[in-house]
């Protein structure tokens, strides 16, 4: 039997490359494994490129209401670690434009220089199956209304939170 698919890797248009290479190897700690004067193909973990960014002089504006992927979102262990990715991009200028408490997760989302929505997010429950579970109750659809789907959170209450030692339970119900 086939193993089950896996996301390999995503490519982004650009219209800065050197731009959007210097935002996403500080977002994501990511590193560029082969650049030309075109592409950089970058990972942030073992794989030998997780997204690839190129500029062929030819990309143009995308109406905010186009088609297409709405925003790429990257996972992270949990509310503390949540707390830790927004301290650590702060500290490198990189401000959130969104956070977001899903109740299942909570997100924290950022534009990248091309502007698109990049999303860090962990889940606020203790397990995979508790998510799923919670995804197929009537709060899940009570709370996946727009236009947050969720409750908007302040993330600078997030971190002082958990710099007050705030357990990840109660970190994850931040803005409910």
């Amino acid at each position: 039997m086939s193993r089950a698919l896996q996301l390999g890797h995503f490519g982004l248009r650009t219209r800065n490359l050197s731009a959007a290479i210097e935002w996403y190897a500080k977002a994501l700690n990511a590193r560029v494994h082969f650049q030309n004067e075109l592409a950089a193909f970058m990972s942030f973990d073992e794989e030998h490129h997780r997204f690839v960014l190129w500029d062929d002089g030819e990309t143009g504006e995308k109406p905010e209401d186009a088609r297409g992927v709405d925003h790429i979102g990257f996972g992270c262990g949990g509310p503390s670690d949540l707390a830790d990715q927004y301290d650590r991009l702060k500290t490198l200028g990189i401000m959130p434009t969104l956070c977001v408490n899903h109740h299942f997760t909570s997100s924290i989302y950022y534009r990248d220089p091309d502007g698109n929505e990049v999303e860090i997010t962990c889940d606020n429950k203790t397990t995979k199956a508790d998510c799923i579970a919670f995804m197929k109750t009537p709060d899940m659809a009570t709370a996946m209304q727009p236009p947050l789907f969720g409750e908007e959170f302040d993330p600078e209450e997030f971190l002082k939170l958990r710099n007050e030692g705030a357990p990840n339970d109660d970190l994850a119900r931040i803005g409910l």
